[in-house]
């Protein structure tokens, strides 16, 4: 693909994840299970989380395509680390783990009951699509591989300030966020979400070797080196 054609990429993700969270803060409104769900409105959930990060990730290579910066290269470097790191496992993570859920009982994740109140078109992009944008990314653009070591610290974080949140809803304001997380028990509820976490770490090394197999190799660069537009797949 082309750089501009790359670029018009970035622009539609940028509009399409920022109605996406424009809607979900604004338009979304969700009867709560209970009282205490009101509380912090949608920042409760990962998905909503995810579709932040994403906003963010187009909003940065947006910046990195057109912003008038003569050098980009530590900007490029963090938006490489992020994307490989945070951004591509999570979208993954947050796919696998949702339809999972759904098809085994939707009941656990989304009921039947929510579905009048959430739009099916920002279901899909919320838990489907926003897993092809993030691997047309990886397909379209270079993004230079961490050190595993340094992945698992940066998405370590993420599980850590998750789960930390999640528990502290559940743990203080009585309020667990997702329907299965009430259906469990104390004993197997540690158990599920450490497994969902561990399961995270192995959801990075799939995104990782499928970043290494789009690009084996960097590409080579035919302007200068701290050109953003110099590491495109054409």
């Amino acid at each position: 693909m082309t750089h501009w054609g790359i670029k018009l990429f970035h622009v539609i993700g940028f509009c399409t994840y920022a109605y996406c969270i424009y809607y979900s803060e604004v338009h979304l409104d969700i009867p709560q299970r209970t009282p205490s769900h009101k509380k912090f409105g949608r920042y409760k959930y990962l998905t909503h989380w995810n579709l932040t990060l994403q906003g963010f990730m187009f909003t940065l290579s947006c910046f990195l395509d057109f912003a008038p910066i003569r050098n980009k290269q530590r900007l490029k470097q963090f938006y490489d680390h992020l994307f490989v790191a945070l951004s591509l496992p999570a979208c993954l993570f947050v796919t696998a783990l949702f339809w999972s859920l759904y098809f085994y009982d939707r009941e656990l994740i989304f009921p039947r009951s929510l579905a009048i109140y959430y739009p099916w078109w920002l279901n899909q992009l919320s838990h489907t699509t926003i897993s092809l944008f993030a691997l047309l990314e990886a397909k379209l653009v270079y993004h230079a591989t961490p050190a595993r070591r340094d992945g698992f610290r940066t998405i370590f974080m993420l599980v850590c300030t998750y789960v930390g949140w999640i528990v502290y809803l559940g743990m203080v304001h009585d309020m667990w966020v997702y329907p299965v997380l009430e259906f469990m028990s104390p004993a197997l509820l540690p158990i599920f979400i450490g497994c969902c976490s561990f399961a995270i770490f192995g959801v990075y090394i799939i995104g990782e070797k499928i970043n290494h197999r789009f690009w084996p190799t960097a590409p080579v660069a035919r302007q200068d080196a701290c050109s953003p537009d110099s590491e495109h797949q054409d």
